[in-house]
């Protein structure tokens, strides 16, 4: 069944619909797993969203013109990444095989197509598609790269903070898998920063590079704003992360933070979805100033045995069990 068959719906609404210009907001999404190699998958896609098939590359494949734009089907390795490397470079990759995943990656995509894009994922799982639970090393991940309303928009910084301050509570309601928990890619900020955040509530973009740059010195974290720091400051940024070349400068905050349970029957998008969907709500609502108020209560009760099992309870109390 492709996508044009079934009953697609919208994800519920970001509460900010559209971006300073009008437009509607766009997320890409990106989607890790094993089980299916890089060419059946990238069929699968084709079968769904149509769209030609550009295979140069036996590890980067391409569905061209399909129904969301151009996917990118690659194995997710740093090895020789977009490009084979010759025959050494695909024996690597194919030596990886497993322990690396593949990566699905689309374009920036309004809510409706990302409903679509859902569609597919129980067409990847009836395939062979494995998540971050399957397996103990398997630490693969989903990433919504959400488009800011604008860079120095008062709800883009505002969103910041909730993040810094829902961060546990997402780790804890969601039971992120441990092995992604152990490996530095998902790292939570650190809590000097997240006191700085609360106490200083920047106001501008470069106020808010300036509390980072101590604390956040990679993109491992379960909300990298590098991308978007490097699209809106890009001077500032160079002169603070000289080293961050990789980083590709996007009008987006890349969340990092959610598992890919792709293989896990009912699993879909609107999971991780739900998750960034709720920072965004507290951002836009007076919860944020009454976390921010408790959370430095919090500090000052607990000194240095600030425990996050007792902030995630302090928080969920705030939020109240209703909120979704």
């Amino acid at each position: 069944m492709t996508w044009q068959d079934a009953d697609t719906h919208l994800f519920a609404p970001l509460p900010v619909e559209t971006n300073a210009k009008g437009a509607v907001r766009r997320t890409g999404i990106e989607v890790e797993f094993s089980g299916l190699c890089e060419r059946r998958a990238a069929s699968i896609l084709q079968e769904q969203f149509g769209g030609d098939l550009d295979d140069a590359d036996p590890h980067l494949l391409f569905v061209r013109d399909s129904a969301l734009g151009d996917l990118e089907i690659e194995l997710d390795t740093t090895l020789g990444k977009k490009k084979s490397g010759g025959l050494a470079g695909v024996q690597v990759k194919d030596l990886l095989r497993g322990l690396v995943p593949v990566e699905i990656v689309t374009e920036p995509l309004t809510p409706e197509k990302v409903a679509q894009f859902d569609k597919a994922i129980p067409a990847l799982r009836e395939a062979g598609a494995s998540g971050s639970r399957n397996g103990v090393f398997l630490g693969f991940g989903v990433h919504l790269n959400v488009e800011v309303v604008a860079p120095a928009d008062p709800h883009t910084l505002r969103t910041v903070r909730a993040f810094g301050l829902l961060d546990p509570v997402l780790r804890a309601e969601n039971g992120i898998d441990m092995t992604r928990r152990v490996l530095p890619f998902v790292n939570a900020w650190p809590r000097a920063l997240v006191d700085e955040l609360v106490a200083e509530k920047p106001d501008r973009l470069e106020l808010l590079l300036d509390l980072m740059d101590p604390h956040v010195r990679t993109r491992n974290h379960a909300l990298d704003l590098l991308p978007l720091m490097k699209h809106a400051l890009p001077r500032l940024f160079e002169a603070s992360y000289p080293d961050e070349h990789s980083t590709k400068a996007r009008p987006a905050f890349h969340f990092r933070l959610p598992d890919s349970r792709i293989n896990e029957t009912g699993w879909s998008l609107q999971e991780p979805w739900e998750m960034w969907r709720l920072v965004e709500e507290v951002a836009a609502s007076a919860q944020l100033e009454a976390l921010e108020e408790a959370w430095q209560d919090h500090a000052r009760s607990g000194g240095v045995l600030r425990r996050e099992s007792a902030w995630v309870r302090i928080a969920s109390d705030i939020l109240g069990s209703d909120r979704r």
